[in-house]
C-alpha cells in the first residue's frame, strides 16, 4: 500500500466507478465523477468515495473498494482523507455516514446515533433493502 495516491476523480475514472457503484451496491443517487476521490495504486483506480454536501451537513458516502485491495487499510486511509477534505471544505460543518459496516466506520472516529438527520433517515428506511442492518453515524473525532 505504499504506493497509494488519494486525488478528485478524473472523467477517465468514472466508468470504473459507476461499474463499483453498482456491483457494491452503493448509492449512486445524483453521483458524477466529479464529486469523488479516488485512490489508485501504481496509476491504478483500486477504491473511491465521496462528499455529500447536504447543506447543513456533509454526508461521506458511496466509499468502495477493490476486492484485492481490501483488508489492507486503503479503505480506512480513503475514509479519514475524505473526512479531512470535508473539514477542510467547512470545518463547522457536522459529518455523517450511513452504513452496513459501523464496525469499520468507528475507526475513523464515528459512532453511531439513534436518528440523524431527515434526508439520512428517508435513505435508511427507504433506500436500503434491509434498514434494520443499516447504521448512521456520526463524525466525533479520533
Amino acid at each position: 500500500m505504499d504506493n497509494i495516491t488519494i486525488q478528485p476523480a478524473e472523467k477517465k475514472d468514472w466508468p470504473y466507478i459507476r461499474e463499483k457503484l453498482q456491483k457494491y451496491i452503493l448509492d449512486a443517487d445524483g453521483a458524477t465523477w466529479q464529486k469523488f476521490f479516488v485512490a489508485k495504486n501504481c496509476g491504478r483506480t483500486v477504491a473511491f468515495g465521496r462528499i455529500i454536501d447536504h447543506g447543513g451537513y456533509f454526508e461521506i458516502g458511496s466509499l468502495g473498494v477493490d476486492y484485492y485491495h481490501r483488508r489492507k487499510g486503503l479503505g480506512i486511509k480513503l475514509l479519514k482523507f475524505l473526512v479531512e477534505e470535508a473539514k477542510r471544505l467547512d470545518g463547522r460543518k457536522e459529518i455523517y455516514g450511513v452504513t452496513h459496516r459501523p464496525e469499520f466506520v468507528r475507526k475513523a472516529g464515528f459512532e453511531e446515533i439513534a436518528s440523524g438527520p431527515e434526508a439520512l433517515e428517508h435513505k435508511k428506511r427507504h433506500k436500503c433493502k434491509d434498514p434494520s442492518r443499516i447504521s448512521i453515524m456520526k463524525f466525533k473525532g479520533v
